[in-house]
């Protein structure tokens, strides 16, 4: 008997998935990022503005949902709306640079390990060291089954809300919070604003991936709801917290660089016991983060495997789990090369800005297929239909479209103001990738699909009473 993926996970869980995807350690660092950029205390605009950009976008994925609610749906919307070949090379490309956001997550968190634990043998080792335990923690947990890992899911998010809110209403109780003075600094301004909700964007990235999950949710109309949901906490969390981080660090602090401002923010207000908690917190950060992405990256993986565009063996389900554990192991394997790159370049900056720019490319990308598809097919049935008309899905497309190439004409800079690359590098690396991607669905899938069909005229000829 075939074994089928489970159809578990409730709302909530849907909600903590989306949710955890994009609250990443490496928020931290983007949300002070917000914060130099526009004013400070008033960040909190440009946040809630990137929330609600990404509210539109997930609009959009929830109408694609409503019409294939697929563990390969991404696949799935851009191939009913363009063509298989576009399909196969922009989903490949999407899980690559999805999965590398892995290696800047860990690199991150072995930073912050590192600042708690001490250095033993070298900055190096010790750092790859725990990337690798982090890594392996989180792939046991996915292979144990949806449902283990959708609970440690909601357990690790909620809490995470829990006390990401409850610090930054403490902290914004006892700080002084000056609003007027900050409406009247320089860097307050209309294009500041936008600049910074363009980083904020990044705040919000992977939301999205909870769509995979579609053929195990009890209802796959809760992914919609979930993703809406799960932008709309995040928003209220960050808004929040960035703030209070930023009125809680010293100009010393924000100036210099640190890859911890959470940490130094926490022992600021609540000395070295504050400074362990939040290490504490960080440490569920990423796990709630690569946790969420490998739950769902691997189930695309698998529905692109068992859609013969990826090697046929990465669609095995385990007997008893029921996770697709071939998926699981080669994303975990994947993971902690990326990881070890990452440590020996130090770029995750350079990823960090990459994935943001691709979250731009696929929200424009999903758009579009909203418009071709109801144009396509104007009378199948869609559970949910996003409001008035053409106006939200081109809208979603002419704003991240213009935030991707206002992301490739800038720079790269660290709090100080110094330039730590053009962004232009970014584009390059992403136009190498796609050529990958294009190559790889040009050379490799049709082989894949012809060992198809040739295993499946083998079976027919062992079974010649078979239809």
């Amino acid at each position: 008997m075939a074994v089928l993926l489970k159809k578990v996970l409730k709302l909530r869980t849907v909600i903590s998935t989306a949710a955890g995807m994009a609250m990443a350690t490496s928020c931290y660092l983007a949300g002070l990022q917000i914060a130099i950029i526009v004013a400070g205390q008033l960040a909190w605009i440009s946040i809630l503005i990137a929330g609600f950009l990404c509210l539109l976008s997930a609009m959009c994925f929830s109408e694609l949902t409503s019409l294939y609610p697929s563990a390969a749906g991404i696949k799935l919307f851009m191939e009913n709306a363009f063509n298989e070949k576009s399909a196969i090379a922009i989903g490949m490309f999407y899980v690559i640079l999805g999965a590398s956001m892995v290696g800047a997550e860990s690199y991150l968190l072995s930073s912050v390990l590192l600042d708690s634990a001490g250095i033993i043998i070298s900055p190096v080792i010790d750092r790859f060291f725990w990337q690798i335990i982090f890594i392996i923690l989180v792939g046991y947990i996915n292979y144990r089954g949806v449902k283990i890992t959708g609970l440690t899911q909601d357990i690790l998010t909620y809490l995470m809300f829990g006390f990401l809110i409850a610090v930054s209403v403490y902290t914004l109780s006892v700080k002084q919070i000056d609003l007027a003075a900050a409406l009247i600094r320089p860097d307050f301004t209309i294009g500041k604003v936008f600049s910074a909700a363009a980083v904020g964007v990044f705040m919000y990235v992977g939301f999205e991936w909870v769509t995979p999950l579609a053929e195990e949710t009890t209802d796959f109309q809760l992914i919609g709801k979930g993703m809406m949901y799960a932008v709309g906490i995040l928003s209220v969390t960050y808004a929040l917290f960035v703030v209070a981080m930023y009125s809680g660090l010293t100009e010393e602090q924000l100036k210099s660089g640190t890859t911890i401002p959470h940490i130094l923010f926490a022992r600021n207000l609540f000395g070295n016991t504050g400074g362990l908690l939040f290490i504490i917190m960080s440490i569920i950060a990423s796990v709630t983060s690569f946790n969420a992405g490998l739950l769902n990256t691997s189930r695309f993986t698998y529905a692109m495997a068992r859609d013969n565009t990826l090697p046929r063996v990465l669609s095995k389900l385990h007997p008893d789990y029921a996770t697709p554990l071939a998926a699981i192991l080669s994303l975990v394997v994947f993971a902690i090369i990326l990881s070890f790159l990452i440590l020996i370049t130090g770029k995750y900056l350079f990823i960090i800005i990459m994935a943001a720019a691709l979250e731009c490319f696929i929200y424009v990308v999903m758009a579009v297929c909203v418009l071709r598809l109801r144009k396509k097919f104007p009378d199948k049935k869609r559970a949910f239909l996003i409001p008035f008309g053409k106006t939200i899905p081109v809208i979603t497309a002419i704003v991240f479209g213009g935030l991707m190439i206002g992301i490739f004409t800038d720079s790269t800079k660290d709090y100080a103001g110094n330039v730590l690359f053009e962004n232009f590098w970014v584009a390059l690396a992403m136009a190498a990738s796609a050529a990958f991607c294009v190559a790889y669905t040009l050379l490799i899938v049709p082989k894949l699909k012809a060992a198809a069909l040739e295993r499946a005229s083998s079976r027919k000829k062992r079974r010649p009473g078979k239809s």
